[in-house]
């Protein structure tokens, strides 16, 4: 088992409203407005969980962290994943 092993994921979800009739043709569009950009770390074995002061409450980075505690002999070694706070993007930016 290697400790503090982990990676990353890149999540994206489009903003949009309520999708509105057009004028002539009465079909309906979907306006956007950006892209919510998520950075998740998946940490695949770990002896550190975080702190109360790395959530965004707190002054911190992290929106949420779930994490479980592997049932490994010694009881202290964990995995789970970080959420960090979302960035805004164009739609026409992405990494895709």
């Amino acid at each position: 088992m290697v400790i503090n092993s982990s990676y990353n994921i890149t999540t994206y979800k489009l903003r949009a409203g309520a999708a509105m009739p057009t004028k002539s043709s009465g079909e309906f569009v979907v306006h956007t407005f950006m892209a919510e950009k998520d950075r998740i770390e998946v940490l695949q074995c770990t002896t550190s969980l975080p702190s109360s002061s790395d959530f965004r409450g707190q002054g911190g980075s992290l929106m949420s962290a779930t994490f479980s505690r592997v049932g490994a002999k010694g009881g202290n070694i964990f995995q789970g994943k970080k959420v960090y706070n979302p960035t805004f993007v164009n739609e026409d930016v992405m990494d895709f």
